[in-house]
């Protein structure tokens, strides 16, 4: 029998995209829609009906649902919103990364997000979280943290203006840096606002942590070292973190009178024969203001990281050159302890 090559009509009736992986489906095609589209094409035949429950990740929006008609009816779309949160969850098989982009806006739904971060932590399948204009207390956040062992990035970011988001640590619950690192043993990325960093490091931080962040690689801290709060936290982070690969701070208020009555060997790393880098690659410090406590700091990292390859220094505008000039002098040519005598210096000015 004589082979027939099919028809442009048959052509058009195969469902060729269903036939792809599900891994090209939920990357390639579903990852470009939004959540909300992503959803409906359950609709579409037997085969997508639950394509959609595997994806790895969601962006919840307020774009989720409709807005009503009438724009003064308000509760009605929060409700709505939070309804349709609610059943994703419900239908979804995760594990995933979940993002939260501004969703609430001037929307007051305290308790519901409250339900919503406990139906997550029951779960323990999130991995990645992103909370963007939201407000949650530390208890629930503290519960959250504890249920969900996975999460690998943490990043808490406040605005300047507004302080979004601290209130979580302010007032009566006290949340701590011991507090939330106990309960992320898997920390992959730590990254820490000055607002986050003022609360959470109230009282200062132990030496060391009880546990080891074992597998913490990336730490980037706002710290004021006019704060030995502050000092002492980052250190007990360094510290108790054995296998990290990047250290990126950025200096902020260092110019504060606390800063000069701070003594200068207060960093002296003979003070830290248990402190060792072996993984350390990268040091960066942004508005560096070449005080004596900054310079200490960074002598003290260099001298405890043999596996050192660059040290990025980017100074604050009111460093003149002469002081620039000095501080290339400091580093270059007098002797200190280097780890690693071939970790290139880099100093840029703005």
């Amino acid at each position: 029998m004589e082979h027939q090559n099919p028809t442009k009509t048959q052509c058009l009736n195969s469902d060729i995209i269903s036939t792809l992986p599900q891994n090209i489906i939920e990357n390639n095609i579903l990852s470009r829609m939004t959540l909300r589209d992503a959803v409906r094409t359950s609709i579409l035949s037997k085969e997508w009906r639950y394509t959609w429950r595997s994806m790895p990740k969601l962006v919840f929006t307020r774009k989720m649902v409709k807005r009503p008609s009438n724009r003064c009816c308000t509760l009605l779309h929060k409700y709505k919103l939070v309804n349709a949160i609610f059943n994703v969850l419900l239908l979804h098989n995760g594990p995933t990364i979940l993002e939260f982009e501004s969703l609430f806006g001037k929307f007051c739904i305290d308790s519901e997000f409250a339900q919503i971060i406990s139906y997550l932590a029951k779960g323990n399948k999130v991995k990645e979280l992103s909370f963007d204009n939201v407000e949650v207390s530390a208890q629930m956040f503290r519960q959250f943290l504890s249920k969900c062992s996975l999460l690998e990035d943490i990043v808490l970011i406040a605005c300047e203006k507004t302080q979004k988001g601290v209130d979580f640590v302010a007032g009566e619950n006290k949340f701590t840096f011991v507090d939330l690192l106990q309960c992320v043993p898997l920390i992959v990325l730590l990254q820490i606002s000055k607002y986050y960093m003022k609360y959470l490091s109230a009282g200062g931080m132990p030496r060391k942590l009880p546990t080891s962040l074992a597998h913490l690689e990336y730490l980037y801290l706002d710290l004021c070292m006019a704060e030995k709060d502050e000092i002492s936290s980052a250190l007990c982070m360094i510290m108790s973190s054995p296998l990290l690969k990047k250290i990126h701070f950025v200096m902020y208020d260092n110019e504060d009178p606390p800063v000069q009555q701070t003594p200068t060997d207060f960093l002296d790393p003979e003070d830290y024969p248990d402190m060792n880098l072996d993984y350390l690659e990268i040091l960066m410090i942004d508005d560096f203001s070449n005080l004596p406590l900054e310079m200490e700091f960074v002598k003290l990292i260099m001298a405890k990281s043999p596996a050192l390859e660059e040290v990025q220094i980017k100074l604050r505008c009111t460093v003149s050159v002469n002081e620039e000039l000095k501080m290339v002098k400091d580093m270059l040519l007098l002797p200190f302890p280097r780890a690693s005598p071939y970790a290139k210096l880099i100093i840029d000015r703005p």
